[in-house]
């Protein structure tokens, strides 16, 4: 009885969490820029292609630098978009008043070009992943704030006779007018400061001790742990914790896609391109146990449904076939199996073996696919011992349920009588 309350309970806690406005927010606004992101990382890849022409390694170079050296403007159209829509604001008036919002408190640089004048203009750093976190809070706060402005009905009054559209136009004046005197005062106070402007502000006192955070192998593991234990409780563990590993790796990330667009090393190890690419062939390594070593009717049956599913990462006709949900068999090997994975990988990379991931992969791309396209021939090599590590994982818990159900599926001497 306490198990199914404290179930009902956390449960309860896990759904206010995910459905709490920022946290979907900064999950799908990121998701709406994967398809910018991985057109870029396929250019990049088509760029290490030896003897490639040079137009093609020039067109290809344009493409990751408008990817990676932008990725801020990015971030912020996605997430104002993504709030807007859940708030039921003005989505075309909510960018625009974000986007003009984040210019503002970003810093106009003299640049000497050796004429008469020195040219006046946004330093590009700023706009890349130095600029995310700055991104994702403009982007929340000034689209709230437009939101409920608009809902108070600060506005100009227009006749019934006007159209819809140019009405809309009208309401956002006022509300844009209050958030924009706000930005320019916020952004004045910081001139003021040691730190010169916002972004500096924020990457010194925010953005720099998450990286640090980030950096961390221990926090990656334990991220890994806890979205696969939260599955055990049939909970979406994924879901959940994307916000999280958003906020700690994303800037990482692009900063690697950054550095080797620009023709450097990229020296994060741990970034979200990594764990997304390198949490490791868990669904098919499963699948194949299923189905080629247990003897069992019933796993041999989710093996074969299972089996094509797992190849493209998709886990829930075991999760909820076997179950592993609740199953305290599984417990052991459903949540460590990520965090081995991920084990692997980071000890491949610093031993020098495995590059550093330096551009993202579709999470649904075929196993062993988003290795190679991550890390090469390398990447492939992980994902293999991976795969052998996840079967020898799940090995002597599946033969444990395999037995057990072994036992159910055959006939007893009496039953057999009858």
């Amino acid at each position: 009885m306490q198990k199914s309350k404290f179930n009902v309970k956390l449960n309860d806690f896990i759904v206010k969490f995910s459905n709490n406005i920022v946290v979907k927010t900064v999950a799908n606004g990121m998701m709406l820029t994967l398809p910018i992101t991985i057109v870029g990382s396929l250019l990049m890849v088509v760029q290490m292609i030896p003897n490639l022409p040079e137009v093609i390694a020039q067109a290809c170079t344009m493409g990751t630098t408008i990817t990676s050296s932008f990725i801020a403007i990015y971030v912020l159209l996605g997430m104002s978009y993504s709030m807007a829509k859940e708030l039921d604001s003005i989505v075309p008036a909510s960018l625009i008043i974000s986007i003009a919002s984040f210019f503002l408190v970003t810093p106009v640089t003299n640049f000497d070009t050796g004429g008469d004048k020195p040219v006046a203009a946004l330093e590009i750093s700023y706009l890349g992943s130095k600029g995310i976190f700055v991104a994702m809070i403009v982007a929340i706060l000034v689209t709230w704030s437009f939101a409920k402005l608009t809902e108070k009905k600060i506005s100009f009054k227009m006749p019934e006779s006007v159209p819809p559209f140019v009405s809309k136009t009208f309401e956002a004046i006022i509300p844009a007018a209050i958030i924009f005197i706000v930005t320019i005062i916020i952004s004045l106070i910081f001139t003021k400061t040691s730190f010169g402007n916002v972004h500096d502000f924020i990457y010194s006192m925010l953005q720099t001790p998450l990286e640090a955070l980030g950096n961390n192998i221990w926090s990656a593991l334990f991220l890994m742990f806890l979205s696969e234990l939260l599955w055990w409780f049939g909970i979406h563990g994924s879901n959940v914790t994307m916000s999280i590993l958003t906020l700690l790796y994303a800037a990482p990330a692009y900063a690697n896609m950054e550095a080797v667009t620009a023709g450097g090393k990229a020296q994060n190890i741990i970034n979200l391109f990594f764990l997304d690419a390198y949490k490791g062939p868990r669904a098919l390594a499963l699948a194949v146990v299923l189905l080629l070593i247990c003897r069992s009717e019933k796993f041999k049956s989710i093996g074969k449904v299972s089996i094509i599913p797992s190849i493209f990462g998709i886990t829930e006709p075991m999760k909820f076939g076997i179950p592993q949900i609740l199953n305290p068999v599984l417990f052991v090997p459903l949540t460590l199996a990520a965090p081995l994975c991920i084990g692997i990988a980071y000890v491949a990379s610093i031993i020098g073996f495995l590059p550093v991931t330096s551009l993202t992969v579709s999470k649904n791309m075929p196993t062993f696919m988003t290795g190679f396209m991550a890390g090469g021939w390398q990447g492939v090599v992980v994902q293999l011992i991976q795969f052998v590590a996840v079967v020898l994982l799940y090995l002597p818990f599946m033969k444990r349920l395999d037995k057990q159900e072994l036992a159910l599926e055959t006939p007893t001497p009496e039953a057999v009588n009858e």
